[in-house]
């Protein structure tokens, strides 16, 4: 089963982390990608049970407990990609969890001050948003813009260099607005409207 297979990856993630052996994390993270990608792309059976958004997440915030950037970094491609594909296969329920893991991971980022990781999560954030909204699902595309809006606001007390990341917020809101509009998904065109007037 693959919720086995996951967890028996989670355990020694979680042990590279302690022992900061990040390739060994790096590995391990990528493996989780994957078993999240052939899951929601079909290509596993229907009786097993997806963890890897959960796996992955918990590996992300552990990397950034222990300042591992690449871990971080790793952890947020990884949910971006396995939300995608969530989003191409109609697992509405992953897109929203995979929103939520990369908005948790982007406050544990910010309390790290690593202006590269922040990027990337928001990035990957747009990204599962502007999937949700290829493949019509506008709660989850408004979900994800609201999660890069929370972001904001967690990142607007912190250093001088993040303030110059706050037009990028703005961006990447517009683009799922955009997409949203395009799409005729009117409730995600306004929501990000309304989520663009308060910058």
């Amino acid at each position: 089963m693959l919720l086995t297979e996951e967890i028996l990856l989670l355990e020694p993630g979680l042990k590279a982390v302690k022992a900061r052996e990040e390739a060994r994390l790096l590995r391990i993270i990528d493996e989780l990608g994957e078993l999240g990608i052939k899951f929601f792309s079909g290509q596993l059976p229907r009786d097993v049970t997806g963890g890897a958004i959960e796996c992955i997440k918990s590996l992300g915030l552990a990397a950034a407990d222990e300042d591992m950037k690449s871990g971080v970094l790793n952890a947020a491609a990884s949910l971006g990609l396995v939300g995608q594909e969530a989003a191409r296969n109609g697992a509405t329920e992953a897109v929203m969890e995979t929103a939520l893991a990369l908005k948790a991971l982007g406050e544990k980022t910010a309390d790290m001050e690593t202006l590269f990781s922040l990027r990337l999560i928001a990035i990957s954030l747009k990204e599962v948003g502007k999937e949700a909204i290829k493949q019509g699902m506008e709660k989850e595309a408004i979900i994800s813009q609201l999660c890069l809006k929370e972001l904001h606001i967690f990142c607007r007390g912190s250093e001088d260099e993040f303030e110059a990341f706050n037009e990028d917020f703005f961006s990447l809101i517009r683009d799922i607005g955009r997409c949203a509009a395009d799409a005729g998904l009117e409730k995600a065109a306004i929501n990000a409207a309304a989520l663009m007037e308060d910058f």
